[in-house]
């Protein structure tokens, strides 16, 4: 059998080593999301409607973005849930629907969190009954529209990202082993927001791998090494509430004290060299993966040829 090359935006993944293993796939990582967001956001850096750290009036403690919460992302739910036992929902804007746009209502979401992540039942029943007292939907942007639109390729309610201070990110991905980011943790970089970020456990240190800062000089950042799902949510509102706790007078000092991270951030996504390093990664692995091919090596192909030959079909290489 011919050699198979799986290019992957995973990195220390679960789902990863199965595939490996199961077809003796040979895995080639490459942060896919980094050109996405690069490509997409890059304008904004000439948008003036974001504005500079110190213009800004702070009127709201944190932002969080929430549309699809079902099945894999069910754990949305649960964090809005924990905000809303804290009375923490009016302290921020929050985008939630007790329907979502594809998995249904957030109390058969929650029903599956106890099927498939084996969450405690009590935790999810406490968790229902605080989404219940909300009034649905709670919109930040499109209010015009009937579900909030797919609009990863955009900043959304920039106005409103103008005058909060966090930026709570939710992820994609959340429950598993897997380093894994999507554009949603480049747009508060493009924002200049500080951010948490609820996602799988080690990924704020592989973002910080790519040369960002973040933010534990202000606030615990160790939810980040929190391996039990519901215990690293509750850090993470743990640290919302603490912010929630602050007079917006507070919030803006801090904001004005953390100004070069975010510059720093800003500066480092939108140069050249950044992407340019994202390329030379993939670009690395990939020929390692190309020069690792049992078969390539089984015909003696001198290394040189072996990355030409990986872009084109192997038919003369005869099969063993």
């Amino acid at each position: 059998m011919r050699p198979v090359i799986l290019v992957t935006t995973e990195k220390n993944s679960d789902a990863l080593d199965y595939f490996v293993e199961k077809y003796n796939f040979i895995p080639c990582y490459g942060f896919f999301h980094i050109f996405a967001a690069h490509d997409w956001f890059r304008g904004y850096q000439f948008d003036s409607t974001i504005l500079p750290v110190t213009k800004r009036t702070i009127r709201k403690k944190y932002i969080t973005f929430n549309r699809l919460t079902g099945n894999a992302r069910v754990y949305r739910s649960l964090f809005v849930g924990e905000l809303a036992k804290r009375n923490l929902i009016g302290s921020g804007y929050v985008s939630y629907s007790d329907q979502c746009p594809e998995h249904g209502h957030y109390s058969t979401a929650l029903d599956y969190a106890v099927t498939e992540y084996n969450i405690d039942a009590v935790y999810i029943s406490d968790i229902k009954h605080q989404l219940d007292q909300l009034t649905h939907p709670l919109r930040i942007d499109y209010p015009e529209k009937d579900a909030i639109p797919n609009n990863s390729m955009v900043l959304s309610a920039v106005d409103q990202c103008m005058e909060t201070f966090l930026h709570v990110i939710t992820e994609t991905c959340y429950w598993e082993r897997k380093c894994h980011l999507t554009e949603k943790t480049f747009k508060p970089v493009v924002l200049k927001q500080p951010f948490v970020l609820v996602g799988c456990a080690h990924n704020l240190e592989y973002f910080k791998s790519y040369g960002f800062q973040t933010f534990d000089r202000w606030w615990d950042e160790s939810y980040d090494h929190i391996e039990d799902p519901v215990q690293r949510l509750q850090a993470l509102a743990n640290i919302v509430e603490y912010i929630s706790s602050l007079t917006l007078g507070q919030l803006t000092t801090m904001l004005h004290e953390m100004e070069p991270v975010l510059e720093h951030n800003f500066k480092l996504f939108n140069s050249p060299e950044f992407v340019n390093s994202a390329w030379q990664e993939l670009t690395t692995n990939l020929k390692e993966a190309v020069e690792s091919a049992p078969v390539l090596q089984q015909y003696n192909i001198p290394r040189a040829d072996r990355y030409r030959l990986a872009s084109t079909p192997l038919n003369p290489i005869p099969n063993p």
